[in-house]
């Protein structure tokens, strides 16, 4: 079942227009450039982008579930996320290539 769910999730994330059409929410790739404490800053071109991790948010690379810890700077990412107010809150991060 988590697997089955995992593999959703990275469908979704990998078509991150159409998870964004579905739940109103964006996505950005790009280079993360910082992380501390729970945000995480990714460089897409010349624009950065600041997004706060939470326990719900799924982080995942290829088919496998990974945790916050995986993420290290200067990871090739793709996220999706959600405005809330002025927050961004990152619902899922799929790590493309390592440092």
């Amino acid at each position: 079942m988590k697997k089955s769910i995992g593999l959703i999730v990275l469908f979704l994330v990998l078509e991150g227009t159409a998870l964004a059409q579905l739940m109103n929410a964006k996505s950005s790739e790009g280079l993360v450039t910082a992380y501390k404490g729970h945000t995480i800053t990714i460089k897409e071109n010349s624009h950065e982008l600041s997004l706060e991790l939470t326990e719900e948010t799924h982080i995942l690379a290829g088919s496998d579930f990974k945790t916050a810890g995986d993420i290290q700077v200067g990871d090739r990412v793709k996220a999706v996320y959600r405005e809330k107010g002025q927050q961004k809150i990152a619902l899922a991060i799929t790590i493309l290539s390592k440092k």
